[in-house]
């Protein structure tokens, strides 16, 4: 199995666009994912001025989208020549997938890294109506009742949070361990 992923690359390729493609969504929504897909269905590459009709998506999501992912190196833009026109076209850049994925994979890690901290070091209270987030000293000052809605405020279990977050902390670590592994 490993010999096939080394030599054929196309496990390994069709899993990196697999994750990306879970990113994007995340990111960027429905909509990013639609636009990939389009993209892959057409051979990793997408023409900017007929896109928003292609997808019946508005052209100016589109370009945006599109810039997003370029600015994260997943596209990168090229000029396509159509008879006497020139058109604006976008290549997915399969080369930059692992990168991608994993600066992507440590921002959450960060992310959550930050939010397990915060978590360790205060208290919080949440609005069982409104499911806003207070930090100790923001509940006393409203008397321990939303501002919102005027519900009581509730402790947060902290026990519980922190095990979940933990949990997807040692998911990201396996992620990238696994793409490390193999050769990304």
């Amino acid at each position: 199995m490993a010999t096939e992923r080394a030599v054929s690359g196309v496990p390994r390729e069709d899993k990196l666009i697999e994750i990306t493609i879970l990113i994007v969504e995340k990111m960027m929504g429905e909509e990013g994912r639609r636009i990939l897909e389009f993209m892959l269905a057409n051979n990793g590459l997408i023409i900017e001025e007929t896109a928003g009709k292609d997808l019946n998506t508005k052209s100016n999501i589109v370009r945006k989208i599109l810039q997003k992912l370029s600015d994260e190196a997943v596209v990168v833009p090229v000029k396509v020549k159509d008879k006497d026109k020139v058109l604006h076209g976008w290549v997915l850049n399969r080369e930059a997938l692992a990168n991608f994925i994993v600066s992507r994979l440590r921002k959450s890690k960060e992310k959550l890294s930050t939010r397990i901290r915060e978590l360790e070091e205060n208290t919080f209270y949440i609005c069982p109506t409104c499911h806003r987030r207070f930090r100790y000293d923001e509940a006393l000052i409203n008397d321990f009742h939303c501002p919102n809605d005027n519900s009581l405020l509730m402790e947060v279990d902290k026990d519980s949070e922190l095990a979940l977050l933990r949990e997807k902390l040692k998911s990201l670590d396996k992620l990238l361990d696994y793409i490390y592994s193999d050769g990304f």
